[in-house]
């Protein structure tokens, strides 16, 4: 059985989902400190513009204690946002090839009333899952009950806690993002009885509305130039190495 773990991230890039679909369990790792200028409360699309750069959208975040997790930080305007977000897609997008399907699946996503950061996240990458046909099993750290867990996520340092959660959810392969090599030792993992692979997207191109292709945008602007059958084949365009 294999399991990912991921911050609840914002409307994130085509790749959170393809970990989520290469994986039995996903976990959202929610108590974990909120960071200021991430990927938690913002991401890119393309607007029309003459310079043909992505287009920073964003949530702000309530002022509080830099310390707090992101299960404990609120949008400070979220309706506001989210008008903005949907207008902004009416604007540049309405020509996309699957506008109408996508923009009722975002405004649907966007309609959702909990102003917790985390609870907001968390139900619009499911409800994206969803739309994708992805069939892994979602976990929150907060739905354990369990204190010894929760001590041992917050207390113990970021590798041991990953070994940790995999052997407390009996997982025995674990996936991360490409980036992770440089924090994941294999050796390490395998001594612990766990399997460790990284998901390497493959290099694809996709009918945006303009040249050249700009990659790694939201999820959104896949979604809007993508019909769901082709997206559903986009998933599966990776490497585990």
């Amino acid at each position: 059985m294999s399991l990912a773990a991921m911050q609840p991230y914002l409307f994130p890039y085509l790749g959170y989902f393809q970990l989520m679909d290469c994986v039995d369990t996903y976990l959202f790792c929610e108590k974990l400190q909120y960071m200021k200028d991430g990927w938690v409360n913002r991401n890119r699309l393309l607007v029309k513009s003459g310079d043909n750069v992505p287009h920073f959208f964003s949530f702000v975040v309530q002022k509080d204690d830099y310390k707090k997790n992101i299960d404990q930080r609120y949008y400070r305007s979220l309706r506001t946002d989210c008008k903005r977000l949907e207008h902004t897609l009416c604007l540049h997008y309405n020509k996309a090839v699957n506008f109408e399907e996508a923009y009722s699946v975002i405004e649907e996503i966007l309609r959702f009333e909990d102003e917790n950061v985390a609870a907001f996240n968390i139900n619009a990458n499911r409800r994206l899952a969803q739309y994708l046909g992805i069939q892994a099993r979602f976990l929150q750290v907060g739905d354990i009950q369990d204190e010894t867990f929760q001590r041992t996520f917050a207390d113990a340092e970021r590798v041991e806690r990953v070994i940790y959660f995999c052997h407390y959810l009996k997982e025995t392969h674990f996936v991360n993002a490409i980036n992770g090599q440089a924090l994941y030792d294999k050796a390490y993992f395998a001594e612990n009885g766990i399997d460790l692979k990284f998901i390497q997207m493959d290099d694809m191109e996709y009918p945006q509305q303009r040249t050249p292709f700009i990659p790694n945008l939201s999820i959104i602007d896949v979604i809007m130039n993508n019909k769901r059958e082709d997206v559903r084949k986009m998933l599966k365009r990776y490497r585990l190495v």
